[in-house]
């Protein structure tokens, strides 16, 4: 679950990445985009399903950043179908890049068809490349630079506070990464203090146009209305999906923006989620697995894309 917890790469946020080391830069113009937060019915025909958005850590990935080979057959069968397949994770454009590959997929293997990278920034997979969608990633740069001083001035007294309080904290994205990735982070040394620090977070960022999410033990400070499902709205919208025939799958705080209806997705969560998370899905309607990571995702393409 701890995707934010990662080698930073240097790596533009309107650039891109091909097997060559080079590719053009260019993206098509696309706005930053927002949508109204509603709740839908999220039951339908699997073969409506078009798109798969998948959470890394804790959902596609097992301990040691492995992918299971049923998962791996599962979504192979999905893309052969025609599925449109990509990841969204709080994990760099580098790292999971550097993932993916040791997992036999990426450029090479025709997909993921998209990535989520840091929340919030998208790359496309074309001619074996994964290219910024520049305007999208430009704008988001743009916008995070001008609350950084604020942001980075806050977080700052926080971090001081909680070393004051004896509060163990094993890392911090700040500076040049945090500029780079678009958030500040905070990772925990434990899943209790990140979520008592999520709490006291959200209410000094209230007014602010900034807010926060927590997956696991890391604790992430972003731009209000960035996150997984305004992101994943935007990866529909360039590949002419509608939002009702996305399946996103997630685990964790970080994932319910694109779990909990308001940009209409399907939701699917793996049994090893949060409690909150697979009540929340439940509760939509969405599918639970009685599974957990890796053999969960094998489930759900199973049952929502395949039968």
């Amino acid at each position: 679950m701890e995707g934010l917890t990662l080698l930073k790469g240097k790596v533009e946020g309107c650039g891109s990445y091909c097997d060559s080391g080079s590719g053009d830069r260019h993206g098509k113009l696309l706005h930053v985009l927002k949508a109204c937060a509603k709740v839908i019915n999220v039951s339908g025909a699997q073969g409506s399903v078009k798109l798969l958005a998948l959470d890394l850590d804790g959902t596609l990935l097992e301990p040691g950043e492995r992918i299971l080979p049923e998962a791996l057959e599962a979504l192979n069968r999905a893309v052969e179908k025609g599925t449109i397949v990509g990841t969204a994770s709080g994990r760099s454009f580098a790292d999971q890049l550097r993932i993916l590959s040791a997992n036999g997929l990426g450029p090479a293997a025709g997909y993921p068809h998209f990535l989520i990278t840091d929340e919030c920034r998208v790359f496309l997979l074309k001619e074996n490349c994964y290219r910024g969608l520049r305007e999208h990633n430009r704008r988001l740069a743009e916008l995070w630079r001008s609350t950084y001083e604020r942001a980075k001035g806050l977080l700052a007294s926080e971090v001081s506070r909680l070393v004051a309080t004896g509060t163990r904290i094993v890392r911090i994205i700040e500076e040049e990464e945090a500029l780079e990735r678009c958030l500040f982070a905070v990772i925990f040394e434990d899943v209790a203090s990140a979520e008592a620090e999520e709490k006291v977070m959200k209410q000094l960022l209230a007014g602010l146009p900034l807010h926060c999410v927590r997956n696991g033990r890391v604790v992430a400070v972003l731009l209000e209305g960035c996150d997984k499902g305004s992101a994943l709205l935007k990866v529909c919208e360039v590949f002419n999906v509608r939002p009702s025939e996305a399946v996103a799958v997630g685990d964790s705080g970080n994932d319910i923006p694109m779990l909990d209806g308001r940009y209409g997705f399907k939701p699917a969560t793996v049994q090893n989620a949060e409690e909150t998370v697979k009540k929340l899905v439940e509760n939509l309607g969405g599918y639970v697995a009685s599974k957990p990571r890796g053999a969960g995702v094998a489930e759900i393409v199973q049952r929502l894309l395949l039968t």
